[in-house]
């Protein structure tokens, strides 16, 4: 499945923020030392990434990226071993992106609550923006379950982390699962805002007056346990 958005503005710059490279550590790849290195690798990115999104990782080829790229296929190789090494890469750079985006949108944050509020109106609107995050993350599990595992379970750790920081606010111990139960509150409610079109003010309404009520008080009434 093929997720796009069209005559979306969001007034958040948050498709803009450069992700640096030196922490990436992967077999597979060679990070350039140049300006003219890095503008040759991320332009294989940004082909590789279109061409992954439309045609699926097997049905794009590493010649199909560099005649996208207008680069010779030697030059993929400088960067990359495979084209596996590619989509990792990507995979990466967009947990990266996200991290680097939620962690901005909490600073003034004085609460747990608050912290996920804006937390999650920060990726929403982030996955409405970047349909491009859902083909690339999920495709991965058609190439290698690894990589989606990998992907989730390192986001579940650091979040599991934060939880635990803050068990004052939180009532349950379980903060892995709580880690997970939250991750998926934004990921399907990012789908919500992508399949509805939505706009950054139906999303701070959908969050403030559904979602985080939820968070805080439940779902059932009176019910039986």
């Amino acid at each position: 499945m093929q997720i796009t958005t069209k005559n979306v503005i969001i007034s958040t710059e948050l498709t803009k923020r450069n992700v640096t490279m030196e922490n990436y550590n992967a077999k597979g790849i060679n990070l350039p030392k140049t300006k003219l290195g890095l503008a040759k690798m991320n332009k294989l990115l940004d082909a590789a990434e279109e061409l992954f999104t439309n045609n699926g990782f097997h049905g794009t080829s590493i010649s199909d990226i560099c005649k996208k790229a207008g680069t010779a296929v030697g030059t993929f190789y400088i960067y990359f071993e495979t084209k596996t090494d590619v989509y990792r890469f990507l995979m990466w750079k967009y947990q990266k992106q996200i991290k680097t985006l939620l962690s901005d949108s909490i600073k003034g944050c004085s609460t747990r609550y608050e912290m996920e509020r804006e937390g999650i109106k920060c990726f929403v609107k982030f996955a409405l923006k970047t349909p491009n995050v859902y083909n690339i993350i999920w495709g991965s599990l058609s190439i290698d379950q690894k990589l989606f595992v990998d992907y989730y379970s390192s986001f579940a750790e650091s979040y599991s982390r934060a939880l635990k920081k803050d068990f004052g606010e939180v009532a349950v111990l379980d903060s892995t699962t709580v880690a997970y139960m939250l991750m998926g509150i934004s990921n399907f409610v990012g789908l919500r805002a992508i399949f509805e079109q939505m706009n950054g003010e139906d999303i701070d309404r959908i969050i403030d007056e559904t979602v985080m009520p939820v968070l805080n008080s439940g779902i059932f009434k009176n019910c039986e346990k």
